[in-house]
């Protein structure tokens, strides 16, 4: 590959009709690793109208039919879920892959996914602090005895531990301004979504250099942190169909107000390059394309046509 960016997929998970299954993820799975992409992204949601699938049970069957591509949630969301069962699931799914998670978190959720869990929404800053630090000592320590607001536990050990030492890396999503901080400080690095008012490179810029002023002040090294941009795909000579298509599928997920021009690259692979390049240029360091559909065709072209001319 030409680029010096870490290129890897926003594997579909979500959809108005019929999942895909097993054996077409099985197939792109494989085919990106075959190709050399870099990871395998997932997204999370609890409620929907549309079929959403559990994101790490997808990732555990990434895990499972390949060897070397490295596997991320672009964002699991961390605040409403129990974190004794996260690091466990986290650790196990680290150790059998061989080393290659990493895990994405957010405060995002809906208030009814909090509801159902039993989680207050006020609390999610706070919980996913607090969740953060139980999954770090688990993953970390021998024996871990630890008092908080929303968790108690008592010199309790957890094993295996992750493959990756100290632990697994750990990014948080977000827009708002103590995200930045907090992804500068308290994590591993930031990933973007596509949400309003982070769509454009000009935009991620700005962000981005945000969290490296708040890395140098927290005196960490801004060059070994994270920058992901989540950027959905479809690659095709028509250009107005590729558009329709992603439209069609992000619209069902995001609603209507996906501004599907400033969030995707699509057409042409030379026109998705250039749409792929200004978010480089920016500063991202892990582009996320996400096409429509776990589609073997739309991979062999985003690595073959598209990636080559990336710089």
């Amino acid at each position: 590959m030409a680029t010096n960016a870490q290129v890897g997929l926003l594997v579909p998970g979500s959809f108005a009709g019929a999942p895909p299954t097993l054996a077409e993820f099985t197939a792109f799975f494989q085919r990106a690793e075959a190709l050399g992409l870099h990871s395998l992204w997932v997204i999370d949601r609890l409620f929907h109208p549309i079929n959403i699938l559990d994101p790490l049970t997808l990732l555990t069957c990434a895990a499972a039919v390949t060897s070397r591509i490295r596997l991320g949630t672009a964002v699991l969301l961390c605040a409403f879920r129990n974190p004794v069962l996260m690091a466990k699931t986290t650790a196990t799914l680290d150790y059998l892959s061989g080393g290659r998670l990493t895990l994405g978190v957010s405060l995002g959720g809906l208030a009814n996914e909090f509801e159902s869990l039993g989680v207050a929404m006020p609390q999610r800053v706070s919980r996913l602090r607090e969740n953060l630090t139980i999954m770090r000592q688990l993953w970390t320590e021998p024996h871990v005895t630890f008092h908080g607001r929303y968790s108690h536990l008592d010199n309790v050990s957890m094993e295996p531990k992750p493959v990756q030492k100290p632990g697994i890396p750990i990014l948080i999503g977000g827009r708002a301004e103590a995200v930045l901080k907090r992804s500068a400080e308290e994590a591993d690095g930031w990933i973007c979504g596509v949400a309003p008012g982070l769509d454009t490179p000009e935009a991620f810029r700005a962000a981005w250099q945000k969290v490296c002023r708040y890395a140098q002040a927290a005196g960490k090294d801004p060059e070994a942190l994270e920058a992901g941009k989540l950027l959905y795909i479809s690659v095709g000579e028509d250009r107005e169909r590729c558009r329709e298509q992603l439209r069609a599928f992000i619209h069902t997920y995001y609603g209507p107000q996906f501004a599907v021009d400033t969030n995707c690259a699509f057409g042409p692979p030379a026109v998705c390059a250039a749409m792929i390049q200004r978010f480089l240029d920016a500063g991202v360091k892990t582009i996320m394309l996400g096409p429509a559909w776990p589609d073997v065709e739309q991979v062999t072209r985003i690595a073959n046509e598209v990636v080559p001319r990336l710089q």
